[in-house]
């Protein structure tokens, strides 16, 4: 499988050919609301990113862009558009197509052609907030959207999948309702996957933490870590 980091916890995954677009923040909107510039550009044109499934974890800002999705959305307008409850309310009040809106609460598996999305526990400021576990014929991968490190949930993502977790994308940057490293650290270690992948930081100067305390972090237990370049493919 080949990812793409997009900023913030925004990818591209492509399996097959088929590719997998979460969460894309490309635009400004967070400086307009928030006055928190982004440090980031957004580094593949909506053009070129081909989605054929869109997974978008929950409703806020720097996750469902209320700038970028409608444009990705009228650029493909036959791609199905997936997750939870507050993701499909807000794209049917912007008048998305209702017909290619996929719903997905907490516990709801969806086969997308080459990709298999199972909605996962996420403790965040979006009640309905999700996390997913990803599956392809060779990947089993689990992604943690935005979420606090609760007692309950790495048996709940245990639950979900009875694979071994060949690559985990887990948030670190510990501010607005979010896991911090250390907690990252611990969720990494008792999910004991293949590589770890972190992601959640560098966008803005007032919301992010450094990565490399998460590899060295995740080092002293013996886990793979790997950080992503910006819009570079990565084989994963």
């Amino acid at each position: 499988m080949i990812a793409t980091w997009l900023g913030q916890s925004g990818y591209l995954f492509e399996s097959n050919g088929i590719r997998l677009l979460i969460d894309p923040f490309y635009s400004n909107i967070v400086e307009q609301k928030q006055g928190l510039k982004r440090l980031m550009e957004a580094p593949i044109p909506i053009n070129q990113l081909k989605p054929d499934v869109i997974f978008i974890t929950h409703n806020h800002l720097d996750h469902f862009d209320p700038i970028t999705l409608p444009e990705i959305h009228q650029a493909y307008p036959k791609t199905p558009i997936a997750g939870p409850e507050s993701v499909m309310l807000k794209a049917k009040e912007m008048g998305f197509d209702e017909n290619i809106l996929v719903e997905m609460p907490k516990g709801i598996t969806v086969k997308f052609d080459e990709f298999e999305i199972t909605s996962t526990a996420a403790y965040h400021g979006d009640p309905f907030s999700v996390g997913c576990i990803i599956k392809t014929v060779d990947r089993n991968i689990y992604y943690s959207g935005d979420t606090l490190l609760t007692e309950t949930l790495l048996e709940e993502i245990k639950s979900a999948t009875k694979l071994e977790l060949d690559v985990i994308f887990i948030i670190i940057n510990g501010r607005l309702g979010n896991m911090n490293v250390e907690e990252a650290i611990e969720l990494t270690k008792g999910l004991k996957p293949k590589l770890a992948i972190p992601m959640h930081y560098g966008m803005f100067a007032e919301n992010t933490a450094d990565p490399n305390e998460f590899v060295e972090g995740c080092s002293r237990f013996n886990i793979q870590c790997q950080l992503m370049n910006l819009g570079k493919n990565t084989v994963i």
